[in-house]
């Protein structure tokens, strides 16, 4: 059974726009992330000279980003790879 170009198109649409919230949604995460390290250091919430709690927040902040760096990556080439899919479709 194959369903035609119009549905196909469609359906493509649901999958762009929900890598679309994913992505943004990471986004929103690391910006919130960072704004929230930025003020606990402002306002001294991290003891600078407690080299365990710095190295926590440091190992804690690199994972943090890698994770979301790989799927802000991850997010972003399957929207390309969807938009490129539409765009052999024949409408």
């Amino acid at each position: 059974m194959e369903i035609s170009d119009k549905i196909r198109k469609n359906l493509l649409d649901l999958q762009h726009t929900k890598y679309i919230q994913y992505f943004n949604t990471c986004v929103i995460l690391l910006f919130t992330y960072f704004i929230g390290l930025v003020i606990s250091f402002f306002t001294k919430q991290i003891d600078y000279s407690n080299r365990e709690q710095v190295i926590l927040i440091i190992f804690t902040s690199v994972v943090f980003f890698v994770i979301m760096g790989t799927l802000l990556i991850k997010f972003n080439l399957r929207v390309k790879s969807i938009m490129r899919e539409v765009t052999q479709l024949r409408l």
